[in-house]
């Protein structure tokens, strides 16, 4: 085929374009190895902390305040590392995905704000405590997964659809389990995700990409 024959099939120019669009995704996305490290390692040291902290007949191996503490700074040093990482992978770029990445993302802090304030009336109500302990489990894992099943439909992300998933399994299986163990369904969740790491760096493909691929006929 001649270069103008090259030139002129349309099936040439349309792989071309989507080779250039995957590469472009790939270099602004967020590294899914290193956030499912990141978030598998805080889920495991703060739901590890909670269950010391609530464990039955156990003499409580760590007190209540060190292991909320412990939790919060775990999940607070996560949030950091993937919202640095993820705003230096997107530096520079514009456009319409700009804007929906930003409502998006401005949705997260206001669900858990209505989770925190939801949870604050029950347990003002005087709920039980392992009655909230489901709550707190189940609850942020219903807002994530939800959430990330929306961004995978959004932007035709595979891997934001596994995150959504497997988050979605895990507060499932904890409700399965009566509290404080259900908790332990946390520290699962976490390994979970240090599995997905090793997916992601072994076999890419299983984790990463569009779930969809664009047919052009």
């Amino acid at each position: 085929m001649s270069g103008e024959d090259q030139a002129a099939d349309p099936a040439a120019i349309l792989r071309g374009i989507a080779d250039d669009s995957d590469k472009a995704k790939l270099a602004l996305a967020p590294n899914a190895r290193l956030l499912y490290v990141t978030w598998g390692a805080a889920w495991i040291v703060s739901f590890a902390a909670l269950y010391l902290a609530f464990a039955p007949n156990s003499g409580q191996p760590l007190p209540l305040a060190a292991g909320l503490a412990v939790a919060a700074v775990a999940v607070a040093a996560a949030i950091v590392i993937s919202t640095v990482h993820s705003a230096r992978r997107g530096t520079g770029t514009r456009g319409p995905s700009v804007v929906q990445g930003a409502i998006f993302g401005n949705i997260y802090p206001v669900a858990f704000a209505l989770i925190g304030l939801l949870g604050w009336r029950l347990t003002s109500a005087g709920v039980p405590v392992d009655v909230m302990l489901s709550y707190w489990m189940a609850g942020p894992c219903l807002v994530i997964g939800a959430l990330s099943v929306a961004g995978a439909v959004l932007w035709n992300d595979r891997s934001q659809l596994v995150f959504g998933v497997w988050i979605l399994v895990v507060g499932l299986g904890s409700l399965a389990v009566s509290p404080p163990h259900n908790l332990l369904a946390g520290v699962v969740g976490g390994v979970g995700f240090l599995v997905l790491a090793i997916i992601e760096t072994a076999k890419p493909a299983l984790t990463t990409g569009s779930v969809t691929s664009a047919s052009h006929g």
